[in-house]
C-alpha cells in the first residue's frame, strides 16, 4: 500500500514538474510607424520654420510598456506578452514630430525634452485623453490640441480631433497599425492648420 502511494506521489510529482517546463508564450515587441516621407507636404515653403512638438500627454492607463487594448466598455487588458519596444509617451511625441516635419517639410523639429538653439515659431502642445480600441473593432484617438505662435507669444487655435481607424485584422500588429495611421491623421490636422497660418 505505501508502494502504490509512494508511486502515485512520484508520478504526479512527475507531471507537475514537466509542466512547468512548458515552453512560456514568446514575447512580441511593437513599434509606431512614421507617415510615408513620399507624402504630399501640407505646404512647400516651409524650411525655415522652427516647432516644437510636445509636451504630448497620455493617460496613465495607457502609458505603460504592455500594450493596452479595450476588452469591454469598462475594462482595459495591458498585454503582458504584447509590449512596445520603449517608452509609449516619448514615441508617440517622436512620431507626431516626425509625421509633422514630413507634412511641413523643415529639418527645424524639437521635441519638448530636447533644447533648441533657434527661435521658435510655433509650439504644439498635445492632450491625448484616449487611445485604445478593441482587437479585430474600432481604435479611437481622441485628443485636445493647441498651436501656440511664440512670435506673438499667443494662441493660434485650440482644437479637439476624435478620430476613429478600424483595424484590418484582429492582432496587435493590425491594432498598433491602426493605432500609427490615427496619429498621421493627427499629424494631418496639425499640419494643415499650421501650413494655413504659414501661407497668411
Amino acid at each position: 500500500m505505501k508502494q502504490h502511494t509512494f508511486l502515485f506521489v512520484l508520478l504526479m510529482s512527475t507531471i507537475l514538474f514537466l509542466s512547468g517546463c512548458g515552453t512560456s508564450p514568446k514575447t512580441q515587441i511593437y513599434i509606431l510607424n512614421t507617415l510615408n516621407r513620399d507624402a504630399p507636404p501640407a505646404i512647400s515653403d516651409a524650411q525655415n520654420i522652427v516647432i516644437k512638438v510636445g509636451p504630448v500627454s497620455l493617460p496613465a492607463t495607457l502609458d505603460q510598456e504592455p500594450i493596452v487594448s479595450r476588452i469591454g466598455s469598462n475594462m482595459l487588458l495591458a498585454d503582458e506578452f504584447n509590449r512596445w519596444s520603449g517608452d509609449f509617451q516619448k514615441d508617440v511625441e517622436r512620431i507626431l514630430g516626425e509625421n509633422i516635419g514630413i507634412l511641413l517639410p523643415t529639418s527645424h523639429i524639437n521635441l519638448s525634452r530636447e533644447t533648441g538653439l533657434l527661435a521658435l515659431d510655433f509650439q504644439i502642445i498635445i492632450n491625448v485623453r484616449e487611445f485604445d480600441g478593441e482587437l479585430g473593432g474600432n481604435v479611437i484617438l481622441n485628443a485636445s490640441w493647441t498651436v501656440v505662435g511664440k512670435a506673438k507669444n499667443k494662441s493660434i487655435i485650440a482644437r479637439k480631433s476624435v478620430l476613429t481607424e478600424k483595424s484590418n485584422g484582429t492582432t496587435y500588429q493590425h491594432y498598433v497599425a491602426a493605432q500609427s495611421r490615427l496619429l498621421a491623421r493627427l499629424s494631418q490636422e496639425i499640419a494643415n492648420e499650421i501650413g494655413g497660418h504659414i501661407k497668411k
